[in-house]
């Protein structure tokens, strides 16, 4: 039974970062902006002045997919309890 919790609790986190993908980055360029602005150090952000953008697009990113492993682990915890 955990491995079909497993595969149940995965689909379930990317079906609801699927979802919220849209409303989060608006379409593939800003979820790219905001991947960049991940992968670029703070200082070279401070240093062009796009520090800020730079915190809220990192936010962005983390949120997102804190709400997609949140919801795996939240199912997959359910389904242990609820099936064992």
């Amino acid at each position: 039974m955990e491995t079909v919790s497993i595969i149940i609790a995965v689909i379930a986190g990317l079906g609801v970062m699927v979802l919220l993908f849209k409303p989060f980055f608006g379409n593939a360029d800003g979820f790219f902006e905001c991947l960049k602005f991940w992968l670029t150090p703070e200082i070279f952000s401070l240093i062009f002045g796009k520090f800020f953008q730079d915190i809220f697009s990192e936010m962005k990113l983390g949120l997102w997919i804190l709400c997609g492993a949140g919801t795996g682990i939240g199912v997959f915890v359910g389904l242990m309890k609820l099936f064992g």
